[in-house]
């Protein structure tokens, strides 16, 4: 029951699939299928907050609080094909194993050779080079997404790396980023980012404006606690605070502000943007999508229903557009009259 004969799925995507029966919370569509590479042993690595990783307690794992099916690979891919028409991507996640490479281009080449569906791969730095992400993109893969998740050296040591007895490296995990740019292009790669692991606002800024130098996508996840990790009875990032994130992201990606109209406290919170009006962005609702790979057409494919909160929760990323009761809920949790002095546009 492992790859490359056998994939998990995550339960949205299994549904979307029709392998199980079940309803979306506001009618939400996932419009992505998330791959996971499947192994007896899952992953080498020691991330605190994953519950893959090796330091899990023995015969449990679960990966963003889901069920994650094991399926027949191949079944999967014609499930894929023949619902081809409601799926806008497709994206293999990968873990730290010896097997990821041959595997992943294996799946890869089967859905690209049967699917034809933009496909993604969330790649491991360590275990995939430059050699690989080129071949990767050889063989049709159009966008690379690299899963930083720290926001600095700092909470990457402390999360992923020594801090945890863990293999990964915050510098390969940089000079991926570096070489996936250039191999992939711009807005071909995604840098995930998890808000809520320790790092500082000033953390986040400063590695959202690197992402944006790269010409790379800045896709954010806020922090769930997840079972048998490490950080089990680690608190969520307040909601207030993963909303000004969102905001901030939406404004570096979108050129609005540079890093003179941002002001952190001495502890490296967010006091302070200097910006031209934002109410036209906030009643558009965008910048509280989720931040997911584009389908074909440019508009969000990797939509990942509840992948940062439950069913009947505040949406922590929307995965359609925010209603007008969305929005005003929204600018009653950011709060942003504490935190945004206006600049006079001088003509």
């Amino acid at each position: 029951m492992q790859s490359p004969a056998h994939i998990k799925t995550s339960l949205a995507s299994a549904i979307a699939l029709r392998f199980v029966s079940g309803r979306f919370f506001r009618d939400a569509r996932p419009y992505c299928i998330n791959l996971l590479l499947s192994y007896p042993e899952d992953c080498k690595a020691s991330c605190a907050y994953c519950g893959l990783a090796r330091t899990r307690p023995t015969g449990e794992d679960s990966f963003i609080r889901v069920d994650w099916p094991v399926l027949e690979t191949r079944e999967t891919i014609q499930r894929i094909a023949r619902y081809r028409d409601n799926i806008r991507r497709v994206c293999i996640s990968t873990v730290f194993h010896p097997s990821a490479v041959e595997d992943t281009v294996s799946i890869a080449r089967e859905i690209i050779n049967s699917a034809n569906a933009p496909l993604s791969v969330l790649i491991t730095p360590g275990i995939f080079g430059r050699g690989e992400m080129e071949r990767l993109r050889a063989l049709g893969v159009d966008t690379l997404g690299i899963g930083l998740d720290a926001a600095s050296k700092r909470v990457f040591h402390r999360t992923r790396a020594g801090g945890v007895d863990g293999p990964l490296s915050w510098e390969v995990y940089l000079a991926a980023l570096n070489e996936a740019s250039e191999i992939f292009g711009p807005g071909k790669v995604s840098c995930h980012i998890i808000v809520g692991i320790g790092e500082t606002d000033r953390e986040l800024s400063n590695i959202f404006f690197h992402i944006k130098s790269l010409k790379a996508m800045i896709h954010l996840f806020s922090f769930y606690p997840e079972p048998h990790s490490l950080m089990a009875r680690s608190r969520r990032p307040s909601l207030k605070r993963f909303r000004r994130i969102q905001f901030l992201s939406y404004l570096v990606e979108k050129d609005i502000i540079t890093p003179k109209a941002l002001e952190f406290g001495d502890k490296g919170n967010l006091k302070q943007i200097r910006s031209l009006s934002v109410t036209e962005a906030i009643n558009g609702g965008r910048p509280f999508l989720t931040g997911g790979c584009p389908g074909s057409e440019g508009d969000i494919a990797c939509n990942r229903p509840f992948g940062s909160y439950r069913p009947g929760e505040p949406f922590r990323d929307f995965p359609f557009l925010p209603t007008e009761q969305d929005i005003r809920r929204i600018k009653k949790v950011l709060r942003l009259e504490e935190i945004l002095a206006p600049v006079v546009e001088i003509i």
